[in-house]
């Protein structure tokens, strides 16, 4: 009973940042204390677009301004498509996953980036650059079936957005940024 509480905790509150649990991102060793230090929410984000392809969104501060766009639940697990408006990027995050599940987020057929739960219940990929008209798709992978979670061994949860899921005040912005773009008279 107190697996399940813990883990729909951490499913609904997440970490508030966008990030992941103390494992952080795939090859990341840093404890989240480390994490949080590594990105002074004061300070802009240290890249942009296809400059942030393979970082962490939280190291880079892209995590500050990031916001689930897309998410589907099973069971305990939610699966999410975050968005960093800052950073034009994009990254998967699974929450109350197991050790072993997998979380993939793809914007085209040869950009993706996959993370494996190493610790703890939750987890993010990599960022993947977010142009102005972006699709991307998320994919998570439940390896090992537990009743506490309600999720079978083998299920897969899928999500999927563009830029029509984008909060109407974002949107705008990206509509502004554009070059010769804008909305009609």
């Amino acid at each position: 009973m107190g697996a399940a509480v813990t883990v729909g905790l951490t499913a609904l509150l997440g970490d508030g940042g966008g990030g992941g649990d103390a494992g952080g991102a795939p090859g990341s060793p840093t404890t989240s204390v480390q994490a949080t230090a590594a990105a002074d929410p004061k300070s802009p984000p240290s890249c942009s677009g296809e400059g942030c392809t393979g970082l962490d969104p939280k190291t880079t501060g892209c995590g500050d301004s990031g916001k689930t766009v897309a998410s589907q639940f099973a069971g305990t697990m939610q699966l999410e498509i975050r968005y960093s408006q800052d950073c034009r990027t994009v990254w998967g995050k699974l929450t109350g996953a197991e050790v072993g599940d997998t979380v993939e987020i793809q914007t085209s057929p040869t950009s993706r980036q996959t993370a494996k739960v190493r610790t703890g219940h939750t987890q993010y990929t990599l960022m993947l650059p977010a142009p102005k008209e972006f699709t991307a798709q998320a994919t998570a992978v439940a390896v090992n079936g537990t009743v506490v979670r309600e999720v079978p061994k083998g299920h897969i949860i899928r999500a999927g957005a563009d830029r029509t899921d984008l909060p109407a005040e974002e949107a705008a912005k990206d509509t502004e940024a554009g070059a010769g773009t804008g909305r009609a008279s």
